[in-house]
């Protein structure tokens, strides 16, 4: 048990028994996640951290739930370490959060037995809630069925395995690390998934044509001119990189309209701009704002859009 996880499990508890060791307390937690915020969080564009009137105009014509998912994760990088390690859930998760979490737990930890993945590698927003397809209305499933999924930041292939179940026409699986496409490759050959189902590429995708840090980068939609299948599906959580990603994939989602299931927790950019992109754009989606991941103060928070005619 490291120190921090020591914290949180003996030394918080015994502090708030009373009311001068919960300020204590409080006070120990915010004054290392402050002092480790900005390194963590948005550590790009200054750490800044949105009032809820903010996040009311960022987040202008979003349904309630989605507006209350936004303004509790931006309270929580005030009050919590990144990765939550000193976070004791009791004292730091609503009642229905931890509800959600017993739930999911059980179904979890047998997803991960069943494709033969990491328990401590991979989480709930992959294998229990896949994306925010999982429990997405029918006509969305029946709408992405046939058509392409981009798993764009494919890691162990948690992902991948999932969106199986969905009925694609075939995976386009992006991963430009060297050491997770190895892993990945090994998930899908483990778990028996027939090659024709995916395709794999080991590169980044970004709203330019580039090549830095030893990665070579390219747009969604140059990749896309090369498929004739639509696609249904484009989920990335590639690291800060979501709002560039969604700049390189303007002619796909305007073309094929697929699903999207983005992350905006890395960074700044993503928080702001990826909503205001797809206004702007008139693309006309229904969005929501989902937290897949119940106990993770600092991520898997997720933007979640499909196009209005949908609707039935």
């Amino acid at each position: 048990m490291g120190i921090n996880s020591f914290y949180a499990a003996n030394i918080s508890p015994l502090l708030r028994k009373t009311e001068i060791g919960k300020r204590i307390d409080m006070a120990f937690i915010a004054f290392h996640a402050n002092l480790q915020f900005a390194r963590f969080m948005y550590a790009e564009s200054g750490g800044r951290i949105f009032s809820d009137r903010e996040i009311e105009e960022l987040f202008a014509g979003l349904d309630e739930e989605s507006l209350n998912i936004a303004k509790r994760f931006m309270s929580r990088q005030y009050k919590a370490l990144p990765n939550s390690l000193m976070v004791h859930p009791k004292y730091f998760y609503t009642e229905a959060e931890y509800a959600e979490y017993q739930k999911l737990r059980k179904d979890f930890n047998a997803s991960i037995r069943r494709f033969h993945l990491p328990h401590h590698q991979v989480g709930p927003e992959s294998l229990y809630y896949h994306h925010g397809l999982r429990f997405a209305p029918e006509f969305v499933k029946t709408h992405i069925a046939g058509k392409l999924f981009g798993d764009i930041g494919g890691y162990l292939g948690d992902s991948t395995l999932v969106f199986l179940e969905y009925n694609p026409e075939k995976i386009l699986i992006f991963e430009p690390d060297e050491t997770f496409l190895g892993k990945l490759t090994q998930t899908l050959n483990r778990n028996h998934i027939p090659k024709e189902k995916y395709d794999i590429h080991s590169v980044g995708l970004a709203d330019v044509d580039t090549f830095s840090n030893g990665m070579k980068c390219c747009t969604m939609d140059e990749i896309s001119s090369n498929y004739a299948t639509p696609f249904g599906v484009l989920k990335a959580d590639i690291e800060g990189m979501g709002a560039a990603f969604v700049r390189g994939a303007r002619k796909t989602i305007e073309r094929d309209r697929p699903l999207l299931s983005l992350a905006i927790y890395h960074n700044e950019e993503e928080f702001t701009e990826i909503y205001r992109m797809l206004k702007s754009w008139g693309v006309d989606y229904h969005v929501e704002i989902k937290s897949l991941n119940p106990f993770v103060a600092h991520g898997e928070v997720t933007l979640l859009a499909y196009p209005q005619e949908w609707i039935c």
